[in-house]
């Protein structure tokens, strides 16, 4: 048992009563899920800071979680390798939009459209993932999907307009929709498989 099941648990056995709607397990779960994403939270701030990313770090992070809230994705099993993946994901993502050439509008125009109908393709196909808390209740599936579609749809569009007066944002949320699009892809899910049973 790891020190964040120990202190989850410790916690969960305080606030659990009797009438509460979850077990003793969820909520310890929960409790865990939470200090985890503190944690992570905490880590992506200390090291986005020492390389002089933490705008485009935070910027990405809030635009790829707001969908992967949406939609899950690949979950790796340890904590600790999640927090490393996250860190390294978003701190490469912030590291390449701060170096990232301001190209012209109508390029980075095209690029809106192109990584946007790519995200928007990938996430009709594969959208919401199989291995995420979302439940697996086809309605809720399907609104899900629905509701990230129209975000994928609006994101691009105000990112095309919006591109000659705030290009970081435009590129931040196209690499967001990109990272979070991939996740999502059954090819992800067996690499990821494959990763953790070889390490």
């Amino acid at each position: 048992m790891t020190w964040t099941e120990k202190v989850s648990m410790r916690l969960a056995k305080r606030l659990h009563t009797e009438d509460a709607p979850y077990t003793l397990g969820q909520l310890a779960h929960g409790i865990e899920i939470f200090i985890l994403n503190v944690i992570n939270g905490l880590a992506l701030i200390l090291v986005s800071a020492i390389f002089h990313i933490f705008r485009e770090v935070m910027l990405l992070c809030c635009l790829f979680f707001l969908h992967r809230l949406v939609t899950g994705g690949v979950h790796l099993r340890s904590p600790w390798t999640c927090l490393l993946a996250t860190v390294t994901l978003m701190v490469a993502g912030g590291f390449l939009l701060r170096h990232l050439p301001i190209l012209p509008d109508s390029f980075a125009r095209l690029l809106i459209l192109g990584g946007g109908g790519f995200s928007f393709v990938i996430n009709y196909l594969h959208a919401p993932a199989a291995h995420t808390y979302v439940p697996s209740d086809p309605i809720v599936q399907r609104r899900n999907r629905i509701i990230v579609l129209w975000m994928i749809l609006l994101g691009c569009t105000l990112s095309i307009i919006l591109v000659g007066y705030t290009y970081l944002l435009s590129m931040t949320y196209i690499l967001a929709i990109l990272l979070q699009s991939v996740l999502l892809m059954p090819s992800s899910f067996r690499l990821v498989s494959r990763l953790e049973k070889t390490f």
